[in-house]
């Protein structure tokens, strides 16, 4: 005997909709509802028995040698998916952060730790002397432990790439991963060693050693010899096995709970990707530095440089529906890159990396256009917390000389721009960067193939829908702000500073901390913040501070016959300061050469007044 589940299914869809119907059409006639009442449980029933019965068919039928009762209850077992809390590691280990840090007694030698700092650009004499298996608080909002995740998502290959990486922070890294992650959702832990000639990380160490005794980790080799992190990433991707592909640094550690939240966002939609909400280890100390939590996205210039930008009133609106709003996942329109989880088979469909970049630099702009511009979301997971040691510089040459090391990376950001920016913002980017006009960036044809392919959105899509930044045609003026002494104003390298003072510089003509937009609402932008001023009494100064829209502060209204910025609020004129570079407000006054300003690029159809 069979039984048609689908065509039930349909048939009961129709009788409810017929049920309503007749509800609303004969509400007084009683007896017609009770009937199609009956039919209906009728049916329902007749639906439960026979399915389950099917069921039992299919088992009897197609395995005689097992037990039905048991199979049964085994298939209908596997329709059921529990939620379940992220995962807890319950084992007691030491938290140990210190430099009194000495298991074995070795007497401290301060020389040895300068020169480990010196090559490793963090403290490896302290790391090698700290438990590769060491413990961490839970630093975690508590509302991460009332989450819940089902027990069925897909597995993960969690990959760490490096090069010449001090052993000790890579098994750390490794051993956080086991110690914090549900068993069943890590399918590998993948190694990729770039061409390391670290006598500590080849075959025979203890390091290659200690590997070959911990479950699900693989060690892989380049057979390119040294790739450079950006082709390291893209070859160990096509390695790993996993259906979820987790990238992480080769100097982190992962806490509790960690992974659930990260790929639960994949797991409800492949084309996602995410990436944890990041703690610090000091370089200095290996203290782990945990904020409870942090409400910041990733944001963009148009230098393509990635930066870190307070939640837009949108953002907050959309997180406000969330049970929990403090852990809610945050869109965020870029990435810092390093670590992130994103769909495999998805992955390889947008074309992972480029190829065409080399070593480090701009990769995380070209994933974060390509996620946004050809179907996808990125999104920063709050309850999914890995700390990760923030060097002060590299360890690691780009290249012979510090110019061609800036060569590479602007090589990487050309790239981008010719692949991503359409007609006039390419031409824009040239004007906030200058150097990158004459840069040979090589062949961006199969990267352009590749973006017709996936049908990508125009780039004006990302403004307008993703990161409202503010383009050439939205502004009046652009460019270096002069003034008749050919000193320009200038972010004095505070473009990551909220609240930096804004100075007076010798002009330089290569955009970037001297490159401004000057909008339609008469707000000054540079790289990130627009102008604003710390009191409204002559004297004060010009700041560079977070965009408001609704404070007349920043709004610096432009004159120009006198060629004066005026700021609207107090009503005094942008001026220089006599004594040295900063920039102040004080009464205007026409005859003042220090308070006439001109700007580098101007446009007839949009006049300044």
């Amino acid at each position: 005997m069979g039984v048609d589940v689908a065509n039930l299914r349909v048939q009961l869809q129709i009788l409810f909709k017929r049920l309503q119907h007749h509800i609303k059409v004969y509400r007084s006639s009683r007896r017609k509802c009770s009937i199609l009442l009956i039919v209906l449980l009728f049916l329902i029933l007749y639906y439960s028995v026979f399915s389950n019965f099917k069921i039992a068919v299919q088992i009897s039928f197609g395995e005689p040698q097992v037990n039905v009762a048991s199979k049964k209850k085994d298939i209908l077992k596997k329709r059921q998916v529990k939620f379940v809390p992220g995962y807890i590691d319950t084992k007691p280990r030491d938290d140990i952060y210190y430099n009194d840090v000495n298991p074995n007694n070795i007497p401290y030698d301060e020389e040895e730790e300068k020169k480990l700092i010196e090559r490793f650009q963090f403290n490896k004499y302290l790391s090698d002397r700290i438990p590769i298996n060491r413990g961490m608080k839970d630093t975690r909002h508590e509302t991460c432990k009332k989450r819940l995740y089902p027990d069925n998502m897909p597995s993960s290959s969690v990959i760490l790439v490096y090069y010449n990486e001090a052993p000790s922070v890579v098994l750390r890294t490794v051993h956080s991963v086991l110690n914090k992650s549900p068993p069943h959702l890590i399918y590998e832990i993948l190694l990729y060693d770039d061409d390391s000639d670290l006598d500590e990380l080849k075959d025979g160490s203890w390091f290659t050693e200690h590997i070959k005794t911990l479950p699900k980790v693989r060690l892989e080799r380049s057979t390119h010899g040294r790739g450079g992190l950006i082709k390291a990433k893209t070859y160990a991707g096509r390695l790993a096995k996993g259906e979820i592909l987790v990238y992480l640094d080769s100097h982190c550690e992962c806490n509790d709970g960690w992974l659930e939240p990260l790929i639960y966002p994949i797991h409800l939609n492949r084309t996602a990707c995410t990436t944890p909400s990041i703690d610090i280890i000091t370089w200095q100390k290996m203290e782990i530095i945990a904020p409870e939590i942090m409400e910041v996205t990733g944001g963009l210039n148009w230098i393509l440089n990635m930066l870190w930008s307070p939640l837009s009133k949108e953002e907050q609106a959309r997180r406000s529906l969330d049970p929990y709003p403090k852990t809610a996942d945050i869109r965020t329109p870029t990435t810092a890159g390093g670590l992130f989880a994103i769909d495999r088979k998805w992955f390889y469909k947008i074309g992972m990396y480029d190829e065409g970049q080399d070593i480090w630099g701009g990769e995380n702009i070209d994933l974060s256009f390509r996620v946004w511009l050809c179907g996808g979301a990125q999104y920063i997971t709050p309850c999914s917390k890995v700390a990760h040691v923030f060097r002060p510089k590299h360890p690691y040459k780009f290249s012979d000389t510090p110019e061609e090391s800036f060569q590479v990376v602007l090589k990487n950001y050309k790239r981008n721009a010719l692949v991503w920016l359409d007609g006039e913002h390419l031409e824009f980017f040239y004007k906030w960067k200058p150097q990158a006009r004459d840069v040979d960036a090589g062949d961006v044809s199969d990267r352009l193939r590749l973006k017709r392919e996936l049908k990508c959105k125009p780039f004006d899509y990302y403004l307008e829908h993703v990161w409202p930044l503010p383009a050439e045609r939205d502004c009046l003026a652009t460019g270096e702000i002069r003034n008749p002494d050919r000193r320009c104003l200038d972010n004095a390298g505070g473009s990551d500073t909220h609240g930096q003072r804004l100075q007076l510089w010798g002009c330089h003509s290569q955009g970037n901390n001297q490159f401004w937009m000057y909008r339609k609402d008469r707000r000054i932008m540079g790289l990130l913040y627009v102008f604003d001023v710390d009191g409204i009494t002559p004297g004060s100064h010009v700041i560079l501070v977070w965009i408001d829209l609704k404070s007349d502060r920043q709004i610096f209204d432009y004159n120009s016959r006198t060629q004066m910025l005026i700021h609207r609020t107090s009503g005094l004129c942008v001026d220089r300061q006599e004594n040295n570079n900063d920039v102040l407000i004080k009464v205007c006054d026409e005859k003042n050469p220090n308070q006439r300003w001109t700007f580098q690029y101007t446009y007839p159809d949009r006049p300044l007044q």
